[in-house]
């Protein structure tokens, strides 16, 4: 049998990549650096929210000065390899197969229900642990929103799951009037 470039083969003579028959809609294949790879999702994703209520408000949250969990209902505005729970609370949960480099975001209005002003930190957990470097505090005001953004970077893999936990300065009511959880992952190989 000839040797054959694949350079010089014409537009009739081009095939499919092999495997292909098993690759879903917008998959890529990813090589492993063993001569050989998957077909996978360019990106995993999720977006959990707290519908906006500053009058009632959407969310409150009993604050001690340990952390404790949000938990909050969200409801998913966008999901590829994610799941949202609420129990044992609300958290996020990746389903997908391959290891994914996630980006972990969490947004926040809050204001606190009556009282002095205390610091609030937040901090994002995964799979029950804090990820210390995320920990990020906003002073809460009674009547005066404000908000804070925690960016945190971390490899996901099957069934790792997502919390974002608080404590105060002292206890307060604390008063969300949205918030939101996203994460955006691409697989390792």
């Amino acid at each position: 049998m000839p040797t054959v470039e694949h350079s010089t083969l014409g537009a009739g003579e081009i095939h499919e990549p092999k495997g292909i028959t098993s690759a879903s809609s917008g998959q890529v294949y990813i090589a492993d650096g063993a001569n050989s790879g998957n077909w996978r999702d360019t990106e995993y994703y999720v977006g959990g929210y707290i519908g906006f209520d500053s009058s009632t408000p959407a969310y409150s949250h009993s604050v001690t000065t340990s952390d404790t969990v949000l938990n909050p209902t969200f409801s998913l505005s966008d999901s590829n390899g994610f799941t949202g729970l609420s129990s044992p609370n609300a958290r996020l949960r990746y389903d997908g197969t391959p290891t994914i480099d996630a980006l972990i975001t969490f947004s926040v209005a809050a204001s606190q229900a009556s009282g002095s002003n205390k610091d609030i930190e937040y901090v994002v957990y995964i799979n029950g642990s804090a990820m210390e470097g995320s920990r990020m505090v906003r002073t809460a005001s009674t009547s005066s929103w404000g908000s804070t953004t925690i960016q945190w970077n971390d490899d996901l893999s099957t069934n790792d799951y997502i919390e974002v936990f608080v404590k105060g300065s002292g206890a307060c009511t604390l008063q969300v009037a949205n918030a939101y959880l996203s994460i955006v992952g691409i697989p390792r190989s």
